[in-house]
């Protein structure tokens, strides 16, 4: 009716409200007619286009265009009646852009009895190998895919970490809500992380399956088996999680062939509810031929009805589970290497949170930059444990710029001082003809791509601090000083605020800022604040890490950390009906963060303070409380809150 609507100019909002009326799977051409004996907009809309109606006469459940699935592949028999067979034999096939590609559809596939595979690619997979190929290299270990999913799937170490909560990276688990699933569930075999692939989905999120499993894991409460099931539903306590155990359940009970079993979960998925009920019929006489007591039969029917449209593919979610305990493995057992990977391939949004984590469960550990260490990418020195920040990664700094600097360290050796950093780098740029003449080298004909931001920023970031012999971070005043004279630009008054040059919290500042990295004393901070003496005796000075712990709920702490998120949100106060506007901000401390909640009445107190605090340090005292969102403490305002932005 839209495609057909569209070509006869008919308004598109009329057609589009005539369309969400009618129901695609049931309303067949007769139904519109019948439908426009019941409604006067469709009976006048049927008046007022009649041609509309006789033109998708035919097109009606016809195909609306013809596409390739991404992934889908068909496999056909080698033979055929005995003689040998081609995919032609089976199904007409056409040619599309060299491929061959199946006239029917996927279900129309299924009814034929073809086996249809989905592959489907994921980066995951280039992960996992780039971290085995550095343990195979640094360490000698021969791992591969293979070997780790088919020997060794009950590495105490990796089930620990999960159930810790360390699942940052680790495919499919790493989300808030899984990560609070998986420490509820406190995973110790392959079949719990199985069974949490499966479990941790809306529709078993809301049938209350997720809790289940874990109260019976856990042993508060215990399983309970219908007449027959105990085989298909061990390994998940009683609960029906996967469709495989329907198609078992529908063989052992209900008498059942495979193939039945197979076709009653398909119809069930589809909703088609004649077909159902005559598998119903089947099913209950095949229990009862068995000898299942009646009531266990309807009961065990009811269940496979209700929860048949949400099952999940049991080698589904075993292949998700197989793949995120190698990655399980790799990070509780080789941390370094995973965490060279993960941060190699990690959004800017996810370094911090790696970084904590990493710091949290581990021994290796993230070190600034270095001019004559690091690499384009991050650079991992195994004897330390220390993983080099990527030059890639501070700002403006792109992949030319990168490898001009690099090439020339691999070609003359190691930069000795930031003059020689600027010779050696700008050498065509800077320099001087003794005669008009003198003939230019080749090379140094090639427009250098580095220029004196990227220069500035490298200074910033901590890249020469070795080898200009900085103590402090306060120093790189002095680095970008001689940088500014060796190139000739001019440190700017904005940029460089002369009050803020002596203070050791800006210079981290700008670390963290053109790079990501670097480490803030927010204790030396919030000790030099005036809000320390006002804040003395109400509250005690605490990390963001010092309040994670479950037992610090309702402690009184002051904070000192950097804003790197704020947002006001609205929502309607069911007792005065009105709209209000609190507040919340994401606190950062270095490689932890925290959420801090501000309620209306203490936001309005200090919105004037608030409203353009992102990206500066906060000091204030507040309450910590549990968050059920988050699974972990957040941090509240409280009425006497004290604050001061800097």
């Amino acid at each position: 009716m839209k495609d057909v609507g569209r070509t006869k100019r008919i308004p598109p909002q009329l057609v589009n409200y005539l369309t969400a009326i009618f129901d695609d799977d049931k309303c067949d051409f007769t139904g519109i007619f019948k439908l426009a004996a019941e409604n006067r907009k469709v009976a006048k809309f049927v008046e007022d286009y009649p041609d509309l109606f006789e033109d998708i006469r035919t097109l009606m459940f016809q195909p609306r265009s013809a596409s390739i699935h991404a992934s889908a592949l068909l496999v056909t028999p080698d033979e055929k009646d005995g003689e040998s067979a081609e995919c032609f034999d089976f199904i007409p096939i056409k040619k599309v852009d060299g491929i061959l590609v199946s006239e029917n559809d996927g279900y129309e596939l299924d009814e034929l009895g073809l086996l249809k595979n989905d592959c489907l690619a994921t980066k995951e997979l280039s992960k996992l190998q780039s971290t085995m190929n550095i343990c195979n290299r640094e360490y000698g270990t021969n791992l591969s895919l293979e070997l780790i999913a088919t020997s060794d799937l009950d590495n105490a170490k990796a089930y620990e970490l999960l159930a810790q909560g360390f699942t940052q990276n680790v495919f499919q688990f790493a989300s808030r809500g899984m990560t609070k699933f998986l420490v509820s569930m406190k995973p110790t075999c392959i079949n719990d992380l199985i069974a949490a692939n499966a479990l941790y989905r809306p529709a078993t999120l809301e049938n209350g399956s997720t809790e289940a499993y874990i109260d019976c894991k856990s042993g508060l409460v215990a399983p309970t088996y219908l007449w027959g099931t105990y085989n298909a539903l061990k390994d998940t306590y009683g609960l029906i999680t996967y469709q495989e155990q329907v198609v078992l359940i529908s063989r052992e009970v209900g008498d059942f062939s495979l193939g039945d079993g197979v076709k009653l979960v398909k119809l069930i998925s589809k909703k088609k509810t004649d077909k159902i009920q005559e598998m119903k019929s089947k099913f209950m006489e095949g229990a009862k031929k068995n000898g299942c007591p009646n009531e266990d039969a309807i009961a065990l029917w009811n269940q496979i009805e209700a929860c048949g449209s949400y099952l999940f593919n049991k080698s589904h979610a075993t292949a998700y589970a197989v793949t995120s305990y190698v990655g399980a493995f790799l990070k509780a057992n080789y941390p370094t290497a995973f965490y060279t990977v993960a941060l190699q391939w990690a959004d800017d949004d996810e370094l911090v949170t790696l970084m904590g984590e990493m710091e949290a469960c581990s021994n290796a550990k993230v070190v600034p930059p270095d001019i004559n260490v690091s690499e384009e990418k991050f650079y991992t020195d195994y004897a330390s444990n220390s993983i080099f920040w990527s030059l890639s990664r501070i700002k403006q700094l792109g992949t030319k710029a990168v490898s001009w600097i690099v090439g020339e360290r691999n070609k003359n050796g190691d930069f000795t001082s930031i003059e020689n950093f600027i010779d050696r780098v700008f050498k065509y740029k800077l320099k001087k003809y003794e005669y008009w003449d003198d003939p230019d080298n080749e090379d140094e004909v090639e427009r250098c791509p580095v220029n004196a931001r990227h220069v500035s920023n490298l200074i910033l970031a901590g890249c020469f601090d070795k080898i200009e012999k900085a103590e402090s971070v306060v120093e790189r005043y002095a680095i970008l000083e001689k940088a500014a004279n060796r190139l000739g630009f001019e440190i700017k008054e904005k940029d460089i605020p002369i009050e803020m040059r002596n203070k050791h919290y800006f210079w981290s500042q700008q670390q963290v800022k053109v790079s990501g990295i670097g480490a803030i004393d927010y204790k030396r901070i919030y000790d030099n604040s005036e809000a320390k003496t006002a804040i003395r005796g109400k509250a005690s000075y605490s990390t963001l890490q010092g309040i994670a712990p479950l037992e610090e709920e309702g402690k009184k702490v002051a904070i000192c950390a950097t804003i790197v998120e704020i947002e006001e949100k609205k929502f309607k106060n069911k007792k005065t009906g009105d709209t209000e506007t609190f507040c919340k901000m994401v606190l950062q401390q270095n490689n932890d963060t925290c959420e801090c909640v501000i309620w209306p009445g203490e936001y309005a107190d200090n919105r004037g303070k608030l409203l353009n605090a992102k990206d500066k340090l906060i000091i204030f005292s507040a309450i910590v409380k549990y968050s059920d969102y988050s699974g972990k403490n957040s941090l509240q305002f409280t009425k006497n809150s004290i604050v001061e932005v800097l």
